[in-house]
């Protein structure tokens, strides 16, 4: 896999997906064996190219303090991507984005996600308890009978000296074309310092080896990780990867 650098399209990281937190220091000097390969790119919007010539490039710094991906070069990026695969290997799945929806449809979402995440048991902690729900981001797809909604929820705690914040990452579904809670297939919470705590950002959604899958960054303070989250069964999602932990 690789993933977009963010200043610009043409550079990307090389995503080693079997190195971990305690052997990323191994890659450092390495040049990524993808000289030739094509790939298809992927981002919130979908498939933006159906394949791309790609061009490794050598490690200069191989004294920083920091841990990167080694990184390769592209020869014909198109669009806004966030990540790429192996072209043939992953088909997109459309997504709609709450932002983009008529304003009566995503305030309908909102209230939705806000009325399933106080159902989960760990939006009982009393450090937020009575907070109101915010919608941070959402995006809405369908699979067959059932709409999927992948949501970071947030409460926030305002207290001038240590503002604090509390995120869910939601997975729900529900009938196709129903209204109301979603059924909770995956969720996780973190909470802490407003500065310091980590979000998850949603890349793409796509199919790998027909399992819908949602690609997801991880971000912490400095850096992050990428990650999957497979939808394994009907209403039963599951992060099934997680990336070593870049900050460069």
């Amino acid at each position: 896999m690789i993933a977009s650098s963010g200043n610009g399209n043409d550079t990307v990281g090389v995503v080693v997906p079997e190195v971990t937190d305690s052997t990323i220091e191994s890659l450092r000097g390495i040049t990524p064996p993808i000289s030739g390969l094509t790939f298809d790119l992927f981002g919130r919007g979908g498939k933006t190219a159906s394949s791309v010539a790609a061009s490794a490039l050598p490690q200069t710094d191989t004294v920083s303090e920091c841990y990167s991906w080694p990184i390769a070069k592209l020869k014909s990026p198109h669009g806004n991507w966030q990540v790429g695969f192996v072209s043939g290997r992953v088909q997109p799945i459309q997504i709609d984005s709450i932002e983009a929806m008529p304003s009566a449809d995503s305030a309908a979402l909102a209230v939705s996600l806000a009325q399933t995440v106080a159902t989960l048991p760990a939006a009982a902690d009393p450090n937020f308890r009575g907070l109101p729900f915010r919608v941070r981001s959402a995006y809405k797809f369908s699979l067959d009978t059932v709409d999927v909604v992948v949501a970071d929820v947030v409460r926030t705690l305002n207290e001038e000296a240590n503002p604090r914040v509390e995120h869910f990452l939601i997975f729900g579904e529900r009938p196709r074309g129903a209204s109301g809670k979603f059924n909770v297939s995956y969720y996780s919470r973190t909470a802490g310092a407003e500065e310091s705590t980590q979000a998850t950002e949603i890349l793409a959604v796509v199919r790998i080896a027909n399992r819908p899958a949602v690609v997801v960054n991880v971000e912490y303070d400095e850096g992050g990780k990428l990650g999957l989250v497979e939808r394994t069964a009907p209403g039963e999602w599951r992060a099934t990867w997680r990336s070593a932990y870049t900050d460069c």
